[in-house]
C-alpha cells in the first residue's frame, strides 16, 4: 500500500519542479501526479520533450544527455566501485551512465547519444533536476 507521506513528497517535488506529470507503480496500485499550474497560466502549454534532447553548442560538434528523473544522481552503481563513465570514455547508443535515486528506487540513466565524454556536468550524490545536463559529448561530424 501507498504511504501517503510518500504521495504527498511526490505532489511538492513536481510543483516545484519542471516536470509535467510523474506516475508511481507500487504493488499492483499506481498514482498519477500532472503539474498543470504552468499550462494554466500560460498560453504555451509544455510540451512533452525527448529525455536527450541533443543541444548543439555552436557548431562545436558537441550534444549533452539529460537527467531522465528528479533525484540524487550517483555515477557509479555503488560507492565502492569506479564510475560507469569518465572524461575521454566513448559511449554507445543504449549504455547506462549512471544512476538517479528517485524516493527509494535507483533508476539508470540510459544514453541514446554516441560520442567521447567532454565532460561530466554533475557531481555524485548531487540533487538533479529533470532534463539537466549530466555530460557533454563530442560527437563525430
Amino acid at each position: 500500500m501507498m504511504d501517503i507521506e510518500q504521495i504527498a513528497r511526490v505532489v511538492k517535488l513536481v510543483e516545484s519542479s519542471q516536470l509535467h506529470e510523474v506516475t508511481i507503480a507500487e504493488s499492483g496500485q499506481s498514482i498519477k501526479v500532472v503539474n498543470n499550474l504552468d499550462s494554466q497560466s500560460s498560453a504555451n502549454p509544455i510540451e512533452a520533450k525527448p529525455t536527450h534532447e541533443p543541444e548543439q553548442s555552436g557548431g562545436s560538434g558537441q550534444v549533452q544527455v539529460r537527467a531522465t528523473h528528479v533525484g540524487k544522481i550517483y555515477l557509479s552503481e555503488d560507492n565502492a566501485t569506479d564510475n560507469l563513465v569518465k572524461e575521454g570514455d566513448v559511449i554507445k547508443k543504449g549504455q547506462t551512465i549512471c544512476f538517479i535515486e528517485e524516493l527509494t528506487r535507483l533508476l539508470p540513466v540510459v544514453s541514446d547519444k554516441e560520442g567521447v565524454v567532454d565532460a561530466i556536468l554533475v557531481e555524485n550524490g548531487q540533487n538533479i533536476e529533470y532534463g539537466q545536463p549530466i555530460l557533454a559529448l563530442a560527437i563525430n561530424a
